[in-house]
């Protein structure tokens, strides 16, 4: 019964998907805090640091949860992450070749990561 129940989570896709994205948001707010924090904001800085290595390991996490050839894909969701919090928090400009590129990505992921029958 525990084997059955650990082989379950250890397939379990849905549950890879999940954390391979948290993963990917993770790392954009982190280089989204190295970016504000500059050079005189250690804090900002470390914690950046600190949520980049989280989603490192979340993502190293989530391969169990899945295969490589699925999970890998998602993650350049980590670009759009970044896109949108530049320009929700950091008042960068988005524009029509940023929301193409946004567009590109998730038409690329979904047709990479499509799981064959």
């Amino acid at each position: 019964m525990v084997i059955k129940r650990f082989n379950f989570f250890y397939r379990n896709s849905s549950l890879g998907i999940i954390l391979i994205l948290f993963s990917a948001l993770l790392t954009a707010v982190g280089q989204a805090l190295w970016k504000v924090s500059g050079t005189n904001n250690l804090y900002i800085l470390a914690l950046g640091l600190i949520l980049y290595v989280c989603g490192a390991v979340l993502m190293m996490i989530a391969f169990r949860f899945g295969d490589l050839s699925v999970l890998h894909p998602l993650l350049s969701f980590g670009y759009i992450f970044a896109v949108l919090i530049g320009g929700y928090f950091l008042k960068e400009q988005i524009g029509f070749k940023e929301i193409v590129g946004i567009i590109m990505i998730v038409l690329g992921a979904v047709l990479i990561s499509v799981e064959r029958k």
